[in-house]
């Protein structure tokens, strides 16, 4: 959902800082997934704070990506990288079961099935 700039001069290496707040807890886990998959430790703040929404005032439900400070530029290029594929691919329909998939999936999240060309 939107970028975090953390340019905070008390924090250390290794406080978390918040890279990305994500639109919902799928989409902070698939930042989550790119992110570890580029071996930088990460976590994801507020997922379970989602089931409460209407309980407690929506800003407290906010999921978030957070990582080290230290490695926060490297995990923003991939969050860049991320980002133009998000905005340029189109969604795609499951051939197996027809269910509508997200441009950021390679596998149907339904069935599992893997994108090919012929499903955009």
């Amino acid at each position: 959902m939107q970028n975090i700039n953390n340019s905070d001069s008390n924090i250390t290496s290794f406080d978390w800082v918040t890279l990305y707040n994500a639109e919902n807890s799928l989409e902070a886990n698939i930042i989550k997934g790119l992110i570890l998959n580029a071996g930088i430790e990460c976590q994801i703040k507020g997922e379970m704070l989602q089931g409460a929404m209407g309980e407690i005032p929506f800003e407290q439900t906010q999921v978030s990506v957070q990582v080290y400070a230290i490695k926060e530029r490297h995990a923003r290029e991939i969050l860049v990288n991320y980002q133009q594929v998000k905005q340029s691919a189109p969604d795609w329909v499951c051939p197996n079961c027809n269910e509508h998939n997200g441009s950021t999936f390679d596998f149907c999240w339904s069935c599992g099935t893997l994108k090919n060309d012929k499903s955009e």
